[in-house]
């Protein structure tokens, strides 16, 4: 079993890193208006879309910051930088502060609100970047980004608002999303880790965490339900949708929480177990195979059965730190799938299938190249377990 699966890995981290980066590193940036592009199409080239997102150059500085890092390529860290510079010319708000999460190619602000998904990421992106490549000033960004999310985009109720209007206005006062949190989470967890005596990043994670086991987590079924109202209960019109992608991201926050966090009060282990299990049982096709998108967790019917590239990727990672969790799938099943369907030899991949395989959609958004890269990260250090 070991050495199938430290096969399989190490033919997804060449596909990943020989030949998916070195196709983004030489056509994902719009070398007209600057910035990287949203999608390259099924041959590798540019679609057509008129604007920039501030979380994809998130995630991708991430992305390239870690692998000029782990592989020892300058050219990937000569993109961090670039995507950097752009990030904080392009999409900073010079009079208000915060970030915009859409610019236009001429550089002007396509949406002037300001987004909590958004701001997670670039804290992500920002640390990685800091901390892969020893980008010491880059701490002065963390620091503002953070100071934004913690004076701006902070309720009362200890959650923090989806969307503020340009004078930081909440406009999304009636719905909680756990999705935002999760990564803002992801962020703060990583920051922590590599600051582990920091009180600020201690405080944000203790209180996500909090939010989540509290108000977030229906813990009767073992699910997270993607929107609830402003009382945190399940009575807006989609408050039966479950993803089984989150929770497979959630199950492996919760055991890089205990990791990160030495504390006997912390003892997420079970709860991870949990997670993992039931959304094994609700995402997985037995008929064909793969992960849904969206279940109803109200009769455990698949809402959406498509299947996207991502919460596959997330359940290889949770397999990767709950090896021995019983579940519908093990991880040789699902990296075989995933090699045998979505990444391909020459690091193209496909982006979504229909239940049955059909329709495979060739577009690829650069937005995936985050999970494809969290998933490699956590291969290889379950490689160096199994050594």
């Amino acid at each position: 079993m070991n050495d199938i699966v430290t096969s399989l890995s190490d033919t997804f981290y060449n596909r990943f890193s020989k030949q998916t980066l070195h196709l983004f590193s030489e056509n994902g940036w719009d070398k007209r208006y600057g910035g990287l592009f949203e999608v390259l199409g099924p041959n590798g080239e540019s679609r057509d879309i008129e604007f920039r997102r501030i979380m994809v150059h998130a995630r991708q500085l991430f992305v390239f910051s870690r692998w000029s890092k782990l592989t020892g390529n300058t050219s990937f860290g000569a993109n961090a930088d670039a995507i950097f510079d752009f990030m904080v010319n392009a999409f900073w708000d010079k009079k208000n502060g915060g970030w915009f999460s859409k610019i236009n190619l001429d550089g002007s602000p396509r949406d002037k609100n300001k987004n909590l998904y958004a701001h997670a990421f670039v804290l992500f992106g920002l640390a990685n970047y800091k901390y892969a490549l020893n980008r010491e000033n880059v701490q002065v960004w963390i620091d503002k980004t953070l100071t934004i999310i913690e004076d701006k985009f902070s309720r009362e109720d200890r959650s923090f608002s989806e969307e503020l209007n340009s004078d930081f206005e909440d406009l999304s006062i009636d719905t909680r999303k756990q999705n935002p949190h999760m990564h803002l989470l992801e962020a703060a967890l990583y920051l922590l880790e590599k600051d582990k005596q920091n009180q600020r990043y201690a405080i944000l994670v203790d209180r996500l965490l909090k939010l989540f086991e509290t108000k977030f987590l229906d813990y009767e079924g073992s699910i997270v339900r993607e929107y609830l109202d402003h009382n945190f209960r399940p009575s807006l019109i989609n408050s039966s949708v479950v993803e089984p992608g989150h929770h497979f991201e959630w199950a492996w926050l919760l055991h890089w929480s205990d990791k990160t966090i030495v504390n006997e009060c912390y003892n997420y282990k079970p709860l991870s177990q949990k997670l993992l299990t039931s959304a094994c049982n609700l995402g997985w096709d037995r008929d064909y195979g793969g992960v849904f998108d969206e279940v109803d967790c109200t009769n455990n019917a698949p809402l959406l059965a498509s299947k996207r590239l991502w919460p596959l990727l997330e359940l290889i990672k949770a397999l990767c730190v709950s090896p021995a969790i019983p579940c519908s799938v093990s991880l040789t099943t699902a990296l075989t799938l995933l090699l045998k369907r979505y990444i391909a030899p020459d690091g193209f991949w496909v982006e979504r299938y229909q239940k049955n395989w059909s329709e495979p959609d060739n577009n690829m958004p650069t937005s995936s190249v985050y999970h494809l890269a969290m998933a490699v990260l956590e291969l290889e250090q379950l490689k160096l377990k199994l050594v």
